[in-house]
């Protein structure tokens, strides 16, 4: 009988174990989450593109795991996009984030699409808010056990 996947391990945007999702890798580098991502043909919007909410995704996930990376639980609780240019299908990407400035149970967050040249595609600006109590106890208890 096959082992069920740790529901951490689910994530659409970072989860190893979903075979639908992005499957982003990210890791720290100083203050930033970042990662590089090629989207596959599943996500095309245009012929050739990324859908937005593709976009949306991968931005978010980068202030995700900004959030994540200073041992900090929260979700996102509003998420404000700019589209720069399209971002291309098949092509390396490079996503990143950071928290601009931590309000307590609130925090401010920044995240970029780069193309492989460095070029904007897209920006964001979200709100995340800490969850705190049985929450994060639980998300503690989920991540921490979906370790390799």
């Amino acid at each position: 009988m096959a082992e069920r996947p740790s529901p951490a391990r689910l994530c659409f945007g970072c989860g190893s174990e979903n075979p639908r999702g992005l499957g982003m890798r990210f890791r720290l580098e100083g203050d930033r989450a970042v990662a590089e991502f090629t989207a596959p043909p599943d996500l095309q919007g245009y012929p050739g593109h990324v859908h937005g909410g593709g976009v949306a995704t991968m931005l978010d996930e980068a202030m995700g795991w900004a959030v994540y990376g200073r041992g900090i639980w929260a979700m996102t609780a509003r998420l404000t996009m700019r589209f720069r240019r399209s971002a291309p299908l098949g092509e390396p990407l490079t996503a990143s984030g950071w928290v601009t400035r931590d309000r307590g149970r609130f925090l401010e967050l920044r995240s970029e699409l780069r193309s492989r040249r460095g070029v904007l595609l897209a920006e964001a600006e979200g709100i995340f808010v800490r969850v705190s109590g049985r929450q994060a106890e639980e998300l503690r208890r989920l991540y921490e056990g979906s370790r390799p």
